[in-house]
């Protein structure tokens, strides 16, 4: 990422290009392509969440344009993660970037639903085959502790359950970022190098 640009300077030509692109039906232009360059190669430092996000949605429309949808929805699911961090205080804030409650229009979160939906679905899926291997967890555990230990079969079996949830409640807790991670890793190569270095001290932070 090259040099920062001042807060006013870079909160001035945000916010023209947000109130023009709409206006825009096509914003493949020169001009709209550059001003997101700049302002992406050039952030201010203290950058804040309705900067980011904005700027995430601006791309990621460019991207849905051009019928890149992985670059999309790269975009889409780093707006989601921003978003999750403000709904939920327990996960992990990025360090560089200042939350301050930004809502998204409808436009916006409509474009994030359009490449995220998919998630919910799969995090079912993940937690069905989660609750299966803790199930076998528990059938094994339960067995070694009866057959070969020669524990009593209640106190088994609530040690068993005891360690069953504690790994399901652990990799429940974990399974959802691990999959988003995996999946921005596997997407991240039809994104721009100028994107990435803009989010990377966000998202690696």
């Amino acid at each position: 990422m090259d040099e920062m640009m001042s807060e006013t300077a870079f909160d001035a030509r945000l916010n023209v290009l947000w109130e023009r692109f709409f206006a825009l039906q096509n914003h493949a232009g020169a001009d709209v392509q550059e001003t997101l360059h700049d302002l992406m190669t050039h952030p201010k430092e203290e950058l804040d969440d309705a900067s980011y996000m904005k700027l995430m949605y601006m791309k990621g429309l460019c991207y849905e344009e051009q019928g890149n949808k992985n670059a999309a929805r790269y975009c889409a699911m780093r707006m989601y993660a921003i978003q999750e961090c403000m709904r939920n205080p327990r996960k992990k804030r990025p360090r560089f970037l200042d939350l301050q409650g930004y809502a998204c229009s409808d436009a916006m979160n409509a474009f994030i639903e359009r490449y995220t939906a998919f998630l919910e679905e799969t995090y079912r899926g993940i937690n069905r085959r989660l609750l299966m291997i803790v199930g076998i967890l528990f059938l094994a555990v339960f067995l070694v502790l009866t057959l070969f230990l020669k524990i009593y079969f209640i106190i088994a079996a609530l040690e068993s359950f005891m360690l069953g949830m504690l790994t399901y409640l652990l990799q429940k807790r974990r399974m959802p970022d691990i999959f988003q991670k995996n999946q921005l890793n596997a997407i991240e190569k039809y994104v721009e190098q100028e994107v990435l270095e803009f989010d990377r001290p966000i998202r690696f932070s």
